[in-house]
């Protein structure tokens, strides 16, 4: 009898400390969890954002995303660089908190710079979820700022990525290709430049030369030629008066229903300039951009064409851009 009830309390003492132990285990757990959550500066659903907005003393930008891609609301309506918006998403919303700096109801925010911060990024979703990011010009002793979630009681330590994006311009997000329609668009191909005029186009899925049908052209060149105009950027957009321009060519396309021209110059500063027609803009190009273009003859696109020697044979456009850079 008494070893029946002897066991009885060792079993009784083993679920006492076995309910501890869990409840410990639950408690250690839900702290860790707790911990990973705080240390998370974004918690929304990074594939539902579909608006951002920087501010920072007079600018704000703010991008609205819409079926077709995203769009720049402010400080211009104009489509907006799909690529630059979500490497916005995608580098700042897996980003953690560095460090807090200071946690509770009685926070002295002008200590932190964050009474009247430099700026602020704002994500909002598809789900009504919105979360600010206030940005102090202010950091600790290694520099890193601090920043505000929200009207969040706490003053936390990010990375100084954040005050780079701030600085932000603009055109950064703006879409500056040079050709914005789609490159399978293309039904003709005019160009004009100091060897004269190539001109080709789509006859039952094949490209032919105008002037002379029965050249075989090699039909990977010319996607080749239209992928490098559809990857071609602008630098920046240029308002008002264009600078006096040395003619560099003109390029034609027909797109469908739609006609496209671009008129391409080099400035005496060595740097190359467009007009384009649809939308109706200029540009400065980034350097090199539509330097294929400059020296394209129809020979190039023949079939057996020898490729062309980029770094032997640079044109005088490329030349510019790189003594400019250095």
């Amino acid at each position: 009898m008494k070893k029946i009830k002897g066991r009885g309390i060792l079993v009784m003492c083993l679920l006492i400390f076995g309910g501890y132990a869990v409840y410990d285990y639950l408690a250690q757990k839900k702290a860790d969890e707790q911990k990973v959550a705080d240390a998370k500066l974004f918690t929304m659903n990074v594939d539902q954002i579909d608006f951002i907005e920087i501010k920072k003393d007079d600018k704000v930008i703010t991008l609205k995303r819409s079926v077709e891609g995203w769009n720049l609301e402010q400080p211009i309506k104009d489509q907006g660089d799909d690529s630059a918006a979500e490497d916005l998403i995608k580098m700042t919303t897996s980003e953690k908190v560095m460090d807090i700096a200071a946690d509770g109801g009685n926070i002295d925010w002008k200590v932190y710079g964050l009474d009247q911060p430099q700026g602020s990024i704002t994500y909002a979703n598809t789900a009504g979820e919105k979360t600010t990011l206030h940005i102090s010009s202010k950091g600790n002793f290694e520099n890193f700022p601090f920043a505000r979630r929200n009207d969040d009681n706490r003053v936390l330590v990010v990375n100084t990525n954040w005050t780079a994006r701030l600085e932000k311009p603009m055109v950064e997000f703006r879409d500056r290709r040079f050709l914005r329609h789609k490159m399978g668009a293309i039904e003709n191909f005019r160009l004009k430049n100091k060897h004269g005029v190539i001109e080709i186009t789509s006859k039952e899925g094949k490209w032919i030369s105008v002037s002379s049908p029965k050249v075989e052209l090699d039909q990977q060149k010319v996607r080749e030629t239209f992928h490098d105009i559809s990857k071609a950027k602008g630098a920046e957009y240029v308002e008002g008066a264009m600078p006096s321009l040395k003619p560099l060519f003109t390029l034609d396309l027909k797109l469908g229903d739609k006609k496209w021209q671009a008129q391409v110059g080099q400035a005496a500063t060595g740097k190359v300039f467009c007009s384009i027609s649809d939308p109706k803009v200029q540009m400065q190009m980034e350097p090199g951009a539509v330097d294929n273009l400059i020296e394209l003859k129809i020979e190039d696109l023949k079939v057996g064409a020898t490729p062309k020697q980029d770094n032997k044979e640079q044109t005088g456009a490329q030349l510019a851009h790189e003594k400019d850079n250095k």
